[in-house]
């Protein structure tokens, strides 16, 4: 048995993966796991980012060779000729793999690798798609891409009719979550101090830049603070991914918490893995973001936590597939934030127990050990079909050369 080849899959194998986004959220976390997925899969490993990104810092932490991007990336299809670089540093680094994620940087991709016939384009989609991208120029461009990776099955209609792929080429993969439940020789963390309060948690990534999105959440706070429940106050973890020290927000927001009254009823928690902290709380808040359903949502009920989240399509048929396992508010409604998430507390033992029910269906779907093996799969299988279509190309161009031995 060659345990080298099963545990090392992708041994000499060069994978190049394009993370061109300054922001921090579930994409970007997304990417950084794919890259170390195949980093720990035995492949090189190459990120081309932004230098200035929290993803490349992340991603140099962990020991990820990263490219750095200079300037704007063009997206625009007469400007394409000044990504020139892109197809020159594949050939340089005999690249195997090619993994996007933003739609505007799959095109020119799409492009530059028609003369690539042996490297799999993968392409992840972690929102639904806005605009349309079946008119006759993009048919060509879609063709090149090899497979469509989805982190919820919701999402296959989008990109059928936005897009047009066909079914054989899209793939559902989940988020790739770990399970987190409290170790009882844990130390408990500070801003838990007693058992005469709930304890609600959220996080910011470290690099908002204004505190306006958060006025809703405070103003729920203080009602909820003012009535308290069923004798018990509360404490609000704000989880920092970054570090208060090094966030642009810190003064403001220790300013605003001041005038709402909260300094009691606030905990600033620093730089932290967010999945660790959420067993430490009795109910996950997730704030309004980008994506349609964020990963630390679905990252809470693995922690058998509660959440509660904006209602989106996808939070909608969350909650539909997985039974009452939190509630949905809409966004900027502080007046819903307070009675949801009061309701699941006030219930907190029926959404444990619905919880504790669909724990092993969530694993299986949004987990890690499925994900990765989703992920080693369908690379092993592109990479192969991307060899078979050669060999194949090659015979037909040169039929009497079938018989020859090599």
């Amino acid at each position: 048995m060659n345990t080298v080849a099963e545990n090392k899959p992708f041994q000499d194998q060069n994978f190049f993966y394009l993370g061109l986004s300054h922001r921090w959220g579930t994409e970007e976390r997304t990417i950084l796991k794919d890259c170390l997925l195949a980093q720990a899969a035995g492949a090189k490993v190459y990120l081309y980012t932004y230098k200035s990104s929290l993803l490349g810092l992340r991603a140099k932490q962990k020991g990820i060779e990263c490219i750095y991007h200079h300037g704007k990336f063009v997206t625009k299809v007469f400007k394409w000729h000044k990504l020139r670089i892109l197809p020159k540093l594949m050939k340089e680094l005999k690249i195997n793999v090619v993994h996007c994620y933003d739609i505007k940087v799959l095109w020119p991709l799409c492009f530059f690798m028609r003369r690539m016939p042996l490297i799999p384009l993968v392409f992840t989609l972690s929102s639904d798609l806005k605009s349309y991208y079946r008119n006759f120029w993009y048919r060509p461009l879609i063709g090149r891409i090899d497979q469509v990776l989805l982190p919820m099955a919701e999402m296959v209609e989008n990109v059928w009719g936005h897009m047009g792929i066909p079914p054989r080429k899209i793939a559902f993969v989940g988020l790739g979550l770990k399970s987190n439940y409290r170790d009882r020789a844990r130390e408990v963390p500070p801003f838990r101090f007693t058992d005469k309060r709930w304890y609600i948690g959220t996080n910011l990534n470290g690099i908002e830049t204004n505190t306006q999105f958060l006025t809703t959440i405070f103003h729920a706070f203080r009602v909820m603070v003012e009535k308290g429940l069923e004798e018990k106050n509360y404490t609000f973890a704000l989880c920092n991914e970054r570090g208060w020290s090094n966030s642009v927000l810190t003064g403001e927001l220790r300013r605003q918490v001041k005038d709402w009254g909260l300094e009691e009823h606030v905990a600033f928690v620093d730089q932290t893995n967010v999945a660790e902290h959420q067993v430490d709380v009795d109910l996950w808040l997730g704030l309004g973001r980008r994506e349609d359903l964020e990963d630390y949502a679905v990252q809470a009920l693995l922690a058998g936590k509660p959440v509660c989240i904006p209602r989106t399509a996808f939070s909608m048929e969350m909650f539909r597939t997985y039974g009452v396992v939190g509630e949905t508010y809409m966004r900027e409604d502080s007046r819903e934030i307070r009675l949801k998430c009061e309701t699941i507390l006030r219930n907190i033992k029926t959404y444990e127990k619905n919880l504790h029910k669909s724990h092993q269906s969530l694993r299986e779907t949004y987990g890690h050990e499925a994900y990765k093996e989703s992920m080693t799969k369908i690379y092993k299988k592109l990479l192969s079909r991307r060899r078979r279509l050669w060999r194949a190309r090659q015979k037909k161009r040169n039929p009497f050369k079938q018989g020859k031995k090599i």
